[in-house]
């Protein structure tokens, strides 16, 4: 009995494990089974849209909403308009933080697509800058890999190169803008002090102006350099002629068209120590940028007018040099041979490069004195319009001041005696 006993309860152990397992599968059989069934498989993802290169619609839409957020000066719309990723996010977040600290008259953001690159554009800040001429000028330029997701740009690379990346306002690493008497003086930061200085002499230059006639308060840029370096970054090219620090040079701008000034270039460690010298060195500067329409329409643009009507309004200079080459058996720089050359400073030493400004100042202040300065402008376009031979020198003091070459440079000759 008790071993039939055990046994029994021994199967009856393992019949309610049986019975147990039973209830277990019926369950997972009745209730998780039906469960698969009816239940829906999961959406598969949909595919994310393709990137593709963006078109010139697509970056000029991004353009526009970019030149609404510049003249917001704000950084998030900015960075919204302009969506881009690696590099390309720096550098439009870099292109921000310059231009927008100028002082824009009008500004709009510009992109233009790369000729044979499908997706590659240049995007540029243009406008007028405080009323400054022209009215189209580029202050900086990038170009841009974009591509387009859902119909909206996006900058993927900047592929700019290296010779415009730095241009104009890209130059400095902090721009600042100092705007009195007339100058919309821009540097670095670190550099605002001699930028304050430029600006102060503004208006001492500004009266030197007047034995021209240039009484324009049109506004001119000039760009003050800490170095070479990076006078030649904001150019993108190197001028050629190290002994230049002072200079005045056409703006960067859509049209092809001359602009009406130029803008104004100075080396500001090379005004060290010459403080009293700047506003000089700023009127020979700001009368090429407002002469330099004078010569627009002519088949030439004599550098010893230009040159001599600068140096005449910048005074301060002795003559002795030029009356002793005058009295010389030999010149070293005949009147007629500086008038046809393209450039009084490539291959010559400075003691002549500056005999030649006297000579062209000279002259300018002998026909100013012996005609006046209706006459003056109009013997200026007359060279400028000859072939600047003898005969058409001849021609063109005849047509405008009714005198011979030949009388008009013994005339020189004497008056250079008078000057200082």
């Amino acid at each position: 009995m008790a071993q039939g006993s055990r046994k029994t309860r021994q199967l009856l152990v393992l019949g309610a494990a049986v019975l147990a397992a039973a209830v277990v599968a019926l369950v997972v059989v009745g209730v998780v089974l039906p469960l698969r069934s009816t239940e829906k498989p999961p959406a598969a993802a949909a595919p994310e849209a393709r990137e593709r290169a963006a078109t010139a619609s697509e970056m000029d839409a991004a353009a526009a909403r970019a030149t609404q957020a510049l003249r917001a000066h704000d950084a998030g719309a900015w960075a919204a308009a302009l969506p881009a990723s690696g590099r390309a996010r720096r550098s439009v977040t870099a292109l921000f933080e310059h231009v927008a600290r100028l002082p824009w008259t009008t500004v709009r953001i510009v992109a233009e697509p790369v000729d044979g690159h499908p997706g590659r554009f240049f995007l540029g800040a243009v406008g007028e800058l405080a009323g400054a001429d022209p009215p189209d000028r580029i202050m900086a330029r990038r170009v841009y890999d974009a591509v387009a997701r859902a119909g909206r740009a996006a900058l993927r690379a900047d592929v700019t190169p290296r010779d415009i990346r730095g241009q104009q306002i890209m130059a400095f690493r902090a721009p600042v803008v100092v705007r009195r008497n007339g100058l919309v003086v821009i540097a670095d930061k670190a550099e605002q002090a001699a930028a304050e200085e430029l600006a102060r002499a503004g208006g001492p230059a500004r009266d030197r102006l007047k034995l021209l006639g240039l009484t324009s308060r049109k506004p001119v840029v000039v760009y003050c350099y800490a170095s070479r370096a990076e006078m030649r970054r904001s150019l993108g090219e190197d001028p050629g002629e190290e002994r230049v620090r002072f200079f005045s040079h056409p703006p960067i701008h859509l049209e092809k068209t001359p602009t009406w000034t130029r803008d104004v270039g100075v080396l500001g460690p090379a005004l060290a120590g010459k403080e009293a010298w700047t506003p000089q060195m700023l009127a020979h500067e700001l009368t090429h940028a407002y002469t330099t329409s004078w010569f627009v329409d002519e088949k030439h643009a004599p550098t010893l007018l230009a040159e001599g009507l600068a140096t005449a309004v910048e005074g301060g200079r002795s003559f002795q040099p030029l009356r002793d080459d005058l009295a010389a058996a030999t010149s070293r720089f005949p009147l007629e041979k500086a008038l046809r050359a393209r450039s009084l400073w490539k291959g010559n030493a400075i003691g002549k490069v500056r005999l030649a400004y006297l000579e062209g100042a000279s002259l300018v202040l002998y026909v100013l004195d012996h005609w006046n300065l209706r006459h003056l402008k109009a013997f200026v376009r007359a060279v400028g319009d000859s072939d600047l031979t003898r005969k058409g020198l001849d021609a063109a003091a005849r047509d405008s001041l009714g005198v011979r070459w030949h009388a008009l440079r013994a005339g020189w000759t004497s008056f250079v005696q008078t000057l200082p």
